[in-house]
């Protein structure tokens, strides 16, 4: 009777401990509406503004990833709807203990590559499922990695006033907030332009985390989105 009441108990922890790792495998971050930041060059002043609350389709509300059945599905929210325009651009970036994730959605269509190297083999996927519907964009792929132990995870959303260009005016929402390249600076809602180039907020590429994309990247990553697109149109 005891050796058949410690398996029941040992069964019960197993069916525990297997839960909690499935659960922990799934995350959404949610970030708060109203906290777009605008970055505009004029002759008499440049620099950032804070917390612009009236640009609802790149103001990112949530970031979720969950896995099953060997799938990977990450979702951005945005509180607008996702654009179709050249003029925005929308990213997610996922590194994982053992696998890497990047996914983006500029002119009506997205792109993402995933890949792992476990075990001396080489997984990866090229061409996850893509939808936009509404304020929801999300993306499936072929679950390349395993391990969820060490996850960073992290989006941004833009719109430019010319098609990626950051140097005149634009606005972007980072999730979760700690990602932007500004974070821990002044971002009280006072602009940082005084002309003269110094930015309380940090226009120096720096970033507050060390995954981030800082300012000098965004061209850089706006350029690689145009050529995934291009690549997915020829086929």
């Amino acid at each position: 009777m005891k050796l058949w009441k410690n398996s029941i108990l040992f069964v019960i922890m197993a069916i525990m401990i297997l839960s909690s790792l499935a659960v922990s495998a799934d995350k959404t971050e949610t970030d708060p509406t109203g906290d777009v930041a605008h970055w505009e060059y004029t002759a008499n002043n440049w620099g950032w503004s804070y917390d612009v609350g009236n640009k609802p389709n790149i103001d990112i509300t949530e970031l979720s990833y969950s896995v099953g059945s060997g799938k990977l599905t990450v979702t951005m929210k945005v509180d607008g709807a996702i654009q179709t325009s050249g003029n925005f651009l929308y990213m997610v970036m996922m590194n994982t203990s053992d696998a890497t994730y990047w996914m983006s959605w500029s002119e009506g269509e997205g792109g993402g590559f995933a890949s792992s190297v476990g075990d001396g083999e080489m997984k990866y996927d090229f061409n996850p499922e893509i939808d936009s519907s509404g304020g929801t964009l999300s993306f499936v792929f072929n679950e390349t990695g395993s391990d969820y132990l060490s996850v960073e995870f992290y989006g941004y959303a833009a719109e430019y006033a010319e098609m990626g260009d950051t140097t005149s005016e634009w606005w972007g929402d980072w999730a979760p907030g700690e990602y932007s390249p500004f974070y821990g600076g002044d971002d009280d809602g006072d602009s940082g332009g005084d002309g003269d180039g110094e930015e309380d907020g940090g226009n120096d590429g720096s970033s507050g985390s060390s995954g981030t994309p800082g300012f000098e990247a965004i061209s850089l990553l706006a350029a690689v989105v145009m050529a995934l697109i291009i690549l997915r149109r020829r086929k």
